[in-house]
């Protein structure tokens, strides 16, 4: 068998090895903040580490105490104080280096992270937004804009799962010039604001917010069951007393037995309510750490000096008639998180039910839903909102070469010089020139395979999209009209819904001309027009397809390694022009250089292909 070796030239020019020069500016400040949390982290964990000793120390000193008074009557037990008091406050000291040296780490692997997303070692990483891929949908799975390697995956920093839904749902319309304008001036005022990228960041991300978002849906949606006013006055009246027996108890003026009297008072209560108090639990089950997250989230955001109007707009939607949503949601994540401590802590089971927790907690829940749960759906907009342009702006700082994209109603076009596909390095990417107006809407490419006819479609397609996000993109310069996208690149056939390969591209055809029926007008990207059946009917179909198209002010781009399909061409009366790729194959190595030329592909590499692999053609 022959040797086959492929290459692909590359542009030129001079980068960092496994970082380009578009980021040399990010890579110093990553770098240089990355050591700083190093340093400082490695600082902390040995104060950690000696707090531990303490904390040890402290524990045998409270052993050696009470078997002193164990041993001895004459020692009294007061002072075992003396040792719970030293445990306490090294506890207490202990808790904030904890905390600093938890958010030193996370600092660290954040800017670890992001160096290694700009050497282009990002695509393993988690979030890659599988859970939103539509198959149906009209560009999204021929764009690669969910999945491992994908757009969502590359711009993603949202800290919660809300905003990554926002994300998605960014990523798969296009909105009007007026909206992306908007977001291309959010996304630019927050370009250079690391420090809120950072905060946001080093907040705790162990949350389970699928589980979460549901639970809370279905709780704001209903209506509260009031707890009777009998039941509720009756709990804080035993509790109150309560606290006046324990004390009398361990002053030894009262027997141990009149707690348990105290908890027999505060039954009738709880049996009485134990519905309410089920259905309060089984709808905010487990919810308090992700309420926790979302409100340090919105803490980050309510606090930050926007100086873009927009975002101060939204801003100012989280601190409506005096009511601070952080604060308000972090209460919620407190009530919740002494509820299911209440329920599922045996040490704290006893005093929660004597003092009637198990009344008051789901009572004041409840009494939460019912002044701040119509406000919950303006917060999340707001802060969700705040998290994808957040995530937007950190795309755009990184990719400081990425030219900032003219969208304008003004003219029917598609023009972009140097085009890139965004996801690639430099190292990788080479860049073409492509340009649709009304007077020539259609580009029709032809090439061999793997000469980059799809990897140009691709890159006309993910930046427009990143251009509809706020989103700079992959080109010296970027003009475009705001269109509907619609694409059949990536079809095939489906055993389980009995689809043929070609029924599923007809399918797909048909779903791109119907766009064309809506307002706005359609830019199509078509590659391997018509796969799957035989050459006439391909010829006679696919020019059906595209006069359809262009007749319909459509512009867009068409690929085929089908020579015969390049005739449409002559065809369409000085619409469109023919383009085309190649590739050279020389003592058995074949190279491609991707560029973009005028005119029809001279030759196919098809056959010398097979010949390569050993098969006899």
């Amino acid at each position: 068998m022959a040797q086959l070796t492929i290459t692909a030239e590359t542009n030129s020019t001079k980068h960092i090895p496994g970082i380009s020069e578009q980021h040399s500016a990010a890579e110093r400040e990553y770098g240089l903040r990355k050591a700083v949390f190093a340093q400082r982290a490695s600082d902390l964990r040995s104060k950690d580490r000696l707090f531990v000793r303490f904390r040890v120390i402290a524990f045998l000193l409270l052993i050696g105490v009470g078997c002193a008074c164990v041993a001895d009557a004459a020692v009294s037990w007061l002072w075992m104080l003396v040792p719970i008091a030293v445990f306490v406050g090294v506890l207490k000291l202990h808790q904030p280096i904890i905390k600093r040296l938890r958010r030193s780490e996370a600092a660290r692997n954040y800017y670890t992270r992001s160096l290694e997303r700009l050497a282009g070692r990002w695509r393993d990483g988690p979030d890659c937004g599988q859970q939103f891929v539509d198959s149906q949908h009209p560009w999204s799975s021929d764009l690669d804009t969910f999945g491992p390697g994908s757009v969502f995956q590359r711009l993603n920093q949202c800290r919660t799962l809300p905003a990554q839904r926002k994300l998605a749902a960014w990523l798969t319309t296009l909105p009007a010039t007026d909206v992306i304008e908007e977001r291309q001036r959010q996304a630019e005022s927050l370009r250079d604001q690391l420090d809120l990228r950072e905060q946001l960041a080093i907040i705790d991300d162990q949350v389970d917010w699928a589980t979460a978002e549901k639970s809370l849906t279905g709780w704001l949606g209903e209506s509260p069951e009031p707890f009777p006013v009998w039941a509720l006055w009756g709990a804080r009246c035993v509790g109150v007393v309560s606290v006046v027996v324990l004390i009398m108890v361990f002053g030894s003026s009262l027997s141990i037995t009149t707690i348990f009297l105290m908890m027999l008072l505060q039954a009738p209560f709880v049996y009485a309510n134990r519905h309410r108090i089920k259905s309060v639990m089984d709808e905010v089950d487990s919810v308090d750490k992700a309420l926790q997250q979302l409100s340090e989230v919105t803490q980050q955001f309510e606090t930050f000096p926007f100086t873009e109007k927009s975002l101060q707009q939204l801003q100012n939607r989280l601190t409506v008639d005096g009511v601070i949503a952080s604060n308000r949601i972090r209460r919620l994540s407190t009530l919740i998180g002494w509820l299911n401590n209440a329920l599922r802590n045996q040490f704290f089971m006893p005093i929660a039910w004597i003092f009637g927790f198990y009344i008051h907690l789901p009572y004041r829940i409840d009494r939460w839903r019912t002044c701040y749960g119509p406000r919950v759906a303006e917060w999340l907009d707001a802060v969700t909102t705040m998290e994808v342009i957040n995530s937007v702006a950190a795309f755009n700082y990184e990719q400081q070469r990425f030219a900032r994209p003219e969208i304008s109603e003004d003219t029917i076009e598609f023009t972009a010089e140097q085009l890139g596909h965004p996801l690639l390095t430099d190292a990788e990417c080479v860049r073409n020139d492509v340009s649709l107006t009304q007077q020539t809407p259609l580009m029709l490419i032809s090439g061999s395979n793997m000469s980059g006819k799809s990897t140009l479609l691709r890159s006309v397609g993910t930046n427009l999209v990143l251009a509809s996000c706020g989103a700079r993109v992959n080109a010296d310069r970027f003009r475009a009209y705001p269109f509907q996208l619609g694409t059949a690149m990536r079809v095939s056939d489906s055993l389980q819904e009995g689809r043929s390969l070609f029924f599923s591209v007809v399918q797909r055809l048909k779903t791109v001309v119907d766009l064309t029926s809506q307002d706005r007008p359609v830019l199509f990207l078509l590659d391997e027009i018509l796969s799957g059946t035989n050459s006439h009917d391909r010829r006679r179909g696919a020019e059906a397809v595209i006069r359809t198209l262009v007749n319909k002010s459509a512009l867009g781009m068409v690929t085929t390694h089908d020579l015969t399909l390049t005739k449409i061409v002559d065809s369409m009366g000085g619409k469109a022009e023919n383009k085309h790729f190649e590739d050279q194959v020389l003592d058995g190595k074949m190279t491609f250089d991707y560029q973009l030329r005028d005119g029809v592909v001279e030759r196919s590499n098809a056959i010398e292909l097979m010949q390569m692999m050993g098969l006899d053609v």
